[in-house]
């Protein structure tokens, strides 16, 4: 039994290769998707993985051991490469943290904690892009691109299911800006886009809330329900069952205050299904977002947006919160103007802002 591994672009070529190497009455043992070597691997592509084999003349009076045997065979290669991988692996982090100091990874993990990314998901970054180097070299340009285009992977896309959604809750601590942000999605949704726009308010606790809410809805010609119990939300929404999209505020709670927290999710509770987006500021402490973030899961966001991007310079946080809650970006908002200053969180365009100067100039 001969046995030959080929590593292809696509069936077809593995078929051509295998035919002119074993002949056709070769048979495929096995294929599977693996990472590139070299440059093609350390920017994310693929190759296709081929194992085929020809039955010899001397084998073939065992017709059915060969299987077992080809069976074998193959699992050992795979074994073996997996652990020959996980070898070059290991031996390349202990490298690069004693006597390669100097190494380009080691510089851009860096790079990226400077940016406030987590050490861990650096670690986890940079460790993906030197598995995919091989044995290449390494230069600047291709690590930014290849950074750019690992960050990108790294977020997730918003579900087609929540454009569906017809309902949209806002939550999150006091000061965050929930309110002026669900202002510039109503005044999107009513002047931009033509659709008829609800606005309901569960926020009576803050000063002056009610009345923010009104302005904004003056300004779009858009009543304003204020509710103050889960029945009376319920209501709320079934009056404007005749408006395109619904957006709800609530009041701002402490991430420690369990039992305000339940309060809001009874609300939540009683208008099922809806989009809840919790509204994060990038100018709280990174460790303050990611207990945010953990203690208003009893809500069950489904979407984050961060606010006050333009009162900051670093924003590895978004990437922090957003992976580690596996909880796709919807938007940001970078200052005060309705409807103007909000845009949608596209995963490429959250790549460039964290790596920002970075990318655009050469610098690190």
């Amino acid at each position: 039994m001969r046995i030959k591994r080929y590593v292809v672009n696509d069936m077809h070529e593995a078929f051509q290769r295998i035919k002119e190497d074993l002949g056709k009455d070769a048979i495929i043992l096995s294929s599977s998707k693996v990472r590139a070597k070299g440059v093609r691997g350390f920017l994310g592509g693929t190759v296709l993985e081929v194992t085929a084999a020809l039955d010899r003349g001397e084998d073939r009076q065992a017709a059915f051991l060969p299987t077992a045997q080809v069976s074998q065979l193959v699992d050992d290669n795979h074994r073996i490469e997996k652990e020959l991988g996980e070898v070059k692996v290991m031996l390349k982090r202990i490298l690069n943290s004693t006597s390669q100091n100097d190494s380009p990874f080691v510089r851009w993990k860096d790079v990226l904690e400077s940016m406030e990314i987590d050490s861990e998901i650096a670690d986890e970054i940079i460790n993906g892009l030197a598995e995919g180097a091989g044995e290449e070299v390494v230069n600047d340009n291709l690590m930014k691109e290849a950074l750019k285009g690992h960050l990108t992977r790294l977020f997730q896309e918003i579900e087609p299911r929540a454009s569906n959604y017809k309902l949209h809750a806002f939550v999150g601590p006091t000061g965050v800006g929930k309110t002026t942000t669900l202002a510039k999605l109503a005044a999107q949704n009513a002047f931009s886009m033509g659709k008829k726009v609800g606005m309901i308010t569960i926020d009576t606790y803050r000063i002056g809330a009610v009345e923010q809410l009104r302005t904004y809805g003056n300004i779009m010609g858009v009543d304003v329900d204020v509710v103050m119990t889960p029945e009376q939300l319920h209501e709320a929404v079934r009056r404007n069952a005749d408006k395109d999209v619904v957006f709800i505020d609530t009041a701002g709670r402490s991430p420690s205050d369990s039992m305000k927290l339940s309060e809001v999710r009874t609300f939540l509770d009683a208008v099922k299904p809806l989009e809840v987006y919790l509204v994060l500021s990038l100018t709280t402490k990174k460790h303050d977002l990611d207990r945010i973030a953990e203690d208003y899961r009893v809500l069950d966001y489904t979407s984050l947006i961060f606010t006050k991007v333009d009162e900051t310079e670093t924003y590895g946080s978004i990437l922090n919160v957003a992976y580690s809650n596996k909880i796709p970006v919807a938007y940001l908002t970078n200052g005060q103007d309705v409807p103007e200053d909000i845009e949608t969180a596209e995963p490429w365009k959250l790549a460039e802002l964290i790596l920002g100067e970075v990318v655009k100039d050469g610098s690190s």
